[in-house]
């Protein structure tokens, strides 16, 4: 999908999302942060060092991630089947944190050659170590992130799982962030998610 056509798709599905939250789900909605600003995402195309996808950058201008409460899940689980989006400075920080821990694996030099070469394979390729080109967007606050993988190639954009035992092993989880809202929409609209009695959203 070209990037106005994955742009387009991801402000047209949360849209809809939007409309669903404030209708069915509106303690949801208000933990939605507001939308970043431009200054925001140029500090994370800058750190990451890449450009960052159209449909990545509609979802944030749509929302900046989602207030994290002192409960796990206070925000309601977004995105299924479980994670709370991150806000841009939270998905830096994260991003450092899971940087070190990688530093922390192995020799220096022999850690900085695997990296560099994996960072270079293309987007959607397993790898067990946090590399410097996945861009983290939401927490299960289980040690499990998604990701979205701005390496090169076909799969540009991927949003994959990441897990503190196990690193990023399987297939994408969604072939774009636009897919992933897309598919959030629906399900929305299909009735798959459920409310608990403080109004907050989960999935079966």
């Amino acid at each position: 999908m070209a990037g106005a056509d994955r742009a387009a798709v991801a402000a047209a599905a949360t849209g809809r999302i939007d409309v669903w939250l404030q209708e069915h789900a509106p303690r949801a909605r208000a933990a939605l942060r507001p939308p970043a600003s431009e200054r925001d995402l140029a500090v994370a195309q800058e750190a990451v060092g890449r450009p960052l996808p159209p449909d990545l950058r509609a979802w944030w201008l749509y929302a900046d991630g989602a207030r994290f409460g002192p409960h796990v899940g206070d925000s309601g689980w977004l995105i299924p089947p479980g994670f709370v989006p991150y806000s841009i400075a939270e998905a830096l920080k994260i991003r450092r944190l899971w940087m070190d821990v990688a530093r922390e694996i192995g020799p220096l030099e022999q850690l900085e050659a695997f990296v560099d070469a994996e960072n270079n394979r293309p987007a959607g390729t397993a790898c067990h170590t946090w590399l410097p080109a996945w861009m983290p967007v939401a927490t299960n606050h289980g040690g499990g992130n998604l990701f979205v993988d701005l390496r090169g190639g076909p799969q540009y954009g991927c949003v994959m799982e990441f897990y503190r035992d196990a690193g990023a092993l399987a297939e994408p989880a969604w072939n774009d962030v636009a897919a992933m809202l897309y598919d959030i929409a629906d399900r929305l609209t299909e009735n798959e998610a459920q409310l608990d009695q403080a109004g907050l959203l989960y999935w079966q």
